[in-house]
């Protein structure tokens, strides 16, 4: 179905996405990241074509090298870490990108920032409130 969409719906669906977005290829280079006002940090401008292991601090390399060996060697199909800070607490996941046949392809990284999303939740909690213990207002139909 993605061949309905031309590259430019498809950036868009990527830049929309509200975590940032990453692929990196199976020779560990950088290729693709979503646009950055969705990013909970800017990426820089340079970053594209990089090794991965130039985009991590140098203290999370011997983990990120060891993610990269276990989606490469198919060990795992995913891995994933925290980043916590004072004011945001980060999911941080990698995911092993394969093609049909199950050869390795690249991965996938995606960042989430649950503070967002639970202040998001904290300001909509009662925009769709309905208590579902009780039978749904004659007006909607719900089918089983």
């Amino acid at each position: 179905m993605i061949e309905n969409l031309n590259h430019e719906q498809l950036a868009a669906i990527l830049d929309a996405l509200p975590i940032e977005f990453i692929f990196i290829d199976e020779h560990e280079k950088l290729l693709y990241a979503n646009k950055g006002e969705k990013r909970s940090r800017p990426a820089p401008a340079d970053v594209i074509g990089k090794d991965i292991r130039e985009c991590h601090k140098p203290e999370s390399l011997p983990l990120v090298e060891q993610f990269i060996s276990n989606l490469k060697a198919g060990k795992k199909d995913e891995e994933e870490f925290w980043l916590l800070f004072p004011d945001r607490k980060i999911l941080n996941r990698f995911l092993a990108v394969r093609d049909k046949t199950g050869k390795y392809l690249g991965m996938i990284e995606y960042l989430l920032d649950f503070k967002a999303v639970e202040e998001l939740a904290e300001a909509k909690k009662e925009a769709h409130a309905r208590d579902y213990s009780t039978p749904p207002p004659e007006d909607i139909q719900i089918e089983t």
